[in-house]
């Protein structure tokens, strides 16, 4: 359940239902355009993001040490902050 949105967010609201994924979607890019793809140029799976996308930091910490997400959605957490897109 959507607790807060973030500046710029649109599609979304607190106490929205969502189910958080790993491939989203960020709905301009041409992969999200084509009935071909899915693999979203800004949302693919990465491996290698531990932070956020806009600037690479993790939003979740313990004892003052950065926890990295998990695929970009940290969904085995109680609380996650993801993209829009995911």
């Amino acid at each position: 359940i959507v607790e807060c949105v973030g500046e710029g967010v649109t599609d979304l609201q607190p106490g929205d239902h969502v189910l958080p994924i790993f491939t989203g979607e960020c709905g301009d890019c041409p992969h999200c355009h084509s009935e071909e793809s899915n693999m979203c140029d800004l949302l693919r799976i990465n491996t290698e993001r531990g932070g956020m996308i806009h600037d690479g930091e993790s939003r979740f910490s313990i004892n003052g040490k950065p926890i990295h997400h998990f695929l970009g959605t940290s969904t085995f957490s109680e609380y996650t902050v993801v993209h829009s897109g995911q």
